[in-house]
Formats: C-alpha cells, structure tokens, sequence
C-alpha cells in the first residue's frame, strides 16, 4: 500500500519518511499492510508506535520475511491475513482479537503459534499451510474452522476451547496432534481428515456431537470421550484404534480397522447404534450396549471379539442378555480350544446319525381268560 504524501510503499520510505509517518500512528488505530513486504524490524516498530493496539487490521498478502511477532497485542477490530505468507515464526502468543480473524490460504514457512490468545468472533484457517510446528494451547475461540488445513509439524490444541463449532473438514495432519482438555461447547467436525501420524483426542467436553465421519489414519487413534455421541461411520484406521467412552452414543457402520483395537467403557455406559458393514481384523467391543446392532452385518464377523455386553433383550422382554462372545479369552490356545470344541460337537453329531438304533416294541397288555390282564410280548395268547 503506499503512503501519502509520498506516494510509495512504506518498506520503501527513506529514514526519516518512516520516523514521520510512524509518529502518526496512534493506539487503536486502522492498520493496512496489504501487499506489503515486511523486512526485519519494520513489524516491531510499527506495533510499539500503536502502543499494542491495533484497529482493524489488513494483512492481506503481506509477506514476513523475518519472525513476526504480535505476541500481547489487542485486535479491537476484524484482523485478516488472507493469502500472506510467513517465511519465519509466526507467534501470536497471548493475543487477543475483539473481533473474528482470518488466516485463510495463509502459508507458514516455520512454527505458528496462537498459544493463549483470545478470539471472540471466529477463527478461520481454511486452506492454510503450516510447515513445522502448530500451537493452540490454552487457546480460546469463538468459532473455528479449518477445512483443508494442512499440518505438516507437531499440532497442539492441548486445553482450548472453542465456544462455538469446530470445524476440521478435510484438514491434514502429516505428524503427531494431541487434543488433550480440549473443551468444544458445540460441534467437533472431523469429517474426512486424514491422519497420517498418532492422533489424541482426549476433549474435557464436547457439547453437541464428535464426528469422524469418512476420517483416514495411517497410525494409531485414541479417543477418548464423554457425555456425546460420536460418528465414525466410514472412518478408516489402518493402526491401532482405541476408543474409551462414557455415556456415549457410537455409530460405527461400515468402520474399518486394521489394527488391533478396542472399544471400551470410561466411567459411564456406552451405546453402539450400528455396527453394519463393520469391518475390523481384530476388534475388542467391551461393556457395551448392543441392544440396536445388526450382528450379522459385521464384515469378518470371527474377528471380532465382545466382552461384557448387553446384546438383546429375553423372549419375555423382562431382563437383557449379558454375554461375551466367544466365551474363552482371546489366545492362541484358547482360541484354539474352541474350535476343537466346535469340531468334537460335530463330529459326535454325525456318529450319533450314523449309528442304527434298535427300535424297541413296547409290550401291550392283553385280557385272560379270567378276566385278568397280563402282558404279551407281541402274540396274542389264548382266545377269549
């Protein structure tokens, strides 16, 4: 953007143009570096004239050749980076926007950083690139969203709290991402991301629902939840899937895992709706509510083991069937035991068919002459 009077860009105002033109700067005012190259220097000398305090600020394809650091600066207007370009760190530590701010096609070339900032309105990161490191700590947000987002470091959102939806729809995480504490007060939208590295999902709460619909993991996920339901229909986990719940609704039609996994409780009862078109290679369902699934609808359905469950309710519809299927614990030799079991069964099943029983003749009573009854072994004896 260029500067009047002089009519050039601010990066390229000589020395004392730049004294000048900073002195008019004034706490809370507008700020508008769109298009800007920001050299080393320039961003912490501008923000110190403002005292901190920025109005509405415009960073749209501004590009920050050196760290940029807004760590403890108040946004009281919209802030928006769109399209800008990090080629350093990126730290927003503890600072607070007023109003909603935009990092949408943002590329960060290092480590970004919203540890402990405040956003009252909305975040949105769509389509933003982070080449290291992703930290939001700590962190609290109106709303979010993150669609398309990709993350290529070690990504934190270790106890933030989105007040509102948080959306993660076709975001990417290439390393490790941890979402221990995270407190989501509406939605947690994870619709089609892809994990390509452990994922945590530990959230402190989630007021409406957790969704994994159609997610992709090529390592471990861990999730951990209460108090919601939890959708991860079409969800494919090729490393180990665990999953501890509390009074929690879960939708796993048509999951696919890879690894061995389980599904247990975590402090209070969990209801699976659906487990049609599940197909695991070595699946642990414990303490669970079956009452609503279609066991039949597994996929690879010896593969798949209960334990503790509630499955159907009596022909007299007055108590519920509590059982374990299959009913030895899941080793090689037991495993192994039961199928001599089943094959001993059937085998005794075709040798008792094919051995010939005697048909025995009951004998029948028969009248004297006397007027007495007496047995008879099949022939009539005497005449009356």
């Amino acid at each position: 953007m260029t500067r009047q009077p002089y009519n050039r860009c601010l990066t390229h105002l000589e020395a004392e143009e730049l004294e000048a033109h900073l002195a008019t700067l004034t706490p809370g005012q507008a700020l508008d570096l769109r298009g800007t190259t920001v050299p080393a220097g320039l961003l912490d000398r501008i923000l110190a004239a403002m005292e901190n305090v920025v109005g509405r600020a415009r960073f749209d394809q501004t590009v920050f050749s050196s760290p940029a650091r807004f760590g403890d600066v108040t946004f009281t207007g919209d802030a928006s980076f769109d399209e800008a370009r990090f080629d350093a760190l990126a730290s927003f530590f503890n600072t607070h926007f007023r109003g909603n701010v935009s990092f949408q096609g943002v590329r960060f070339g290092r480590e970004f950083s919203l540890y402990g900032s405040r956003v009252r309105g909305h975040l949105s990161m769509d389509e933003s690139t982070v080449a290291s490191d992703a930290l939001f700590g700590e962190a609290c947000f109106g709303s979010a969203s993150f669609r398309g987002a990709e993350f290529h470091g070690f990504s934190s959102f270790d106890q933030a709290r989105f007040h509102g939806d948080a959306t993660f729809r076709g975001a990417r995480f290439s390393r490790p991402v941890s979402f221990l504490k995270t407190a989501f007060e509406g939605a947690a939208g994870f619709q089609s991301v892809r994990f390509g590295a452990k994922a945590f999902l530990a959230p402190a709460m989630v007021g409406r629902h957790l969704a994994l619909t159609q997610a992709r993991a090529t390592g471990p996920v861990e999730l951990h939840v209460t108090g919601c339901p939890v959708d991860l229909s079409e969800a494919r986990v090729l490393g180990r899937l665990t999953v501890r719940a509390g009074d929690a609704d879960l939708d796993l039609t048509r999951l696919t895992s890879r690894g061995r996994s389980k599904v247990g409780r975590r402090g209070g009862p969990i209801r699976v709706l659906s487990i049609t078109g599940l197909d695991a290679d070595d699946l642990t369902i414990e303490g669970a509510d079956l009452t609503r699934c279609h066991l039949p609808g597994v996929v690879n359905a010896d593969r798949l083991r209960l334990r503790d469950c509630v499955f159907a309710a009596s022909p007299g519809g007055r108590r519920q069937l509590r059982f374990s299927w299959p009913p030895f614990r899941g080793t090689f030799f037991s495993r192994l035991s039961w199928v001599a079991l089943l094959a001993l069964v059937a085998v005794a099943a075709v040798l008792w068919s094919s051995t010939p029983q005697q048909q025995h003749r009951h004998p029948r009573p028969a009248v004297t002459q006397g007027g007495t009854w007496a047995h008879s072994s099949g022939t009539d004896q005497g005449s009356p």
